[in-house]
């Protein structure tokens, strides 16, 4: 966070990435934590991660831009013209993420996870870490296969942005039980990380393409050479992510049985006669 605070963009990545799976651990405590200082706790972390959210995806934007820049891929004008209301934007946006990220609030924080993390005392005896763990990777993945049944086989940028998110929850979910169960096995991280990655890419190829529709509604209707070079820009973009969506498509149904086989390790609940 210090670094973050800084300005650092390594640093602001690393300080969201943290935070996610912070948001995966908390349930783990559920069955020993009181529920509403969990539930407070939760609220705090995930204002963080939406603090820091803009400015990282604004940082991405600008590395996507370079790329393109360096490979000659799309022309420098519009680049130039995407670029500069991206800057001006993330100025903007780390203000705000500067405000949610004081050092105070954070020291605050860093007390409630301690009293979070310290058992309560009860009546009975709470199920432990690792049945808590394989119960919320069991939710994750029936989360991720009903996002990935309703993003269907058309390209619907929404829609695969949620296929993304949810396995990114389910990933971070199963690297804790990965832990508690001192498992070395990272088959099923691996496929989800390479998808993680790839739908990663598109989400932010998708941003681009909006920053540089953006950019067109601000050119005079009359400035043709403008608007022709940001429309070779939008081109380049629209067909990474149509291919992007055909390796996701070669890929899906080998997520669709990691889902099933991670919820079908889930032995918290009966299965029905």
């Amino acid at each position: 966070m210090p670094a973050a605070q800084a300005g650092d963009e390594t640093s602001v990545h690393q300080a969201r990435v943290a935070s996610r799976r912070l948001r995966e651990a908390l349930p783990v405590l559920g069955a020993r934590a009181d529920e509403d200082k969990l539930d407070r706790v939760q609220r705090r972390v995930r204002r963080i991660t939406r603090a820091l959210g803009p400015v990282r995806e604004l940082d991405v934007t600008l590395s996507l831009l370079a790329e393109l820049e360096g490979k000659g891929a799309a022309p420098v004008r519009a680049i130039a013209r995407v670029r500069k209301a991206v800057i001006d934007e993330r100025q903007k946006r780390r203000r705000e993420m500067l405000g949610e990220i004081t050092p105070s609030r954070l020291d605050k924080l860093t007390r409630r996870l301690v009293r979070v993390a310290a058992p309560e005392p009860r009546t009975h005896v709470p199920r432990n870490a690792l049945t808590e763990a394989a119960m919320q990777s069991a939710q994750r993945a029936r989360n991720l296969k009903a996002a990935i049944e309703r993003a269907g086989g058309i390209y619907l940028a929404d829609r695969l942005h949620r296929v993304r998110v949810e396995a990114k929850k389910l990933r971070y979910a199963l690297e804790i039980q990965r832990e508690l169960a001192k498992s070395r096995s990272t088959a099923g991280l691996n496929r989800l990380k390479t998808e993680q990655d790839l739908l990663g890419r598109m989400h932010d190829l998708e941003i681009l393409i909006d920053k540089a529709r953006a950019a067109q509604s601000k050119l005079n209707p009359r400035d043709r050479r403008g608007m022709s070079e940001l429309n070779k820009l939008i081109r380049v973009l629209e067909d990474e992510c149509r291919e992007g969506h055909a390796a996701y498509m070669h890929g899906r149904a080998a997520l669709v049985k990691l889902c099933d086989s991670v919820i079908a390790a889930d032995h918290s609940k009966p299965t029905a006669a």
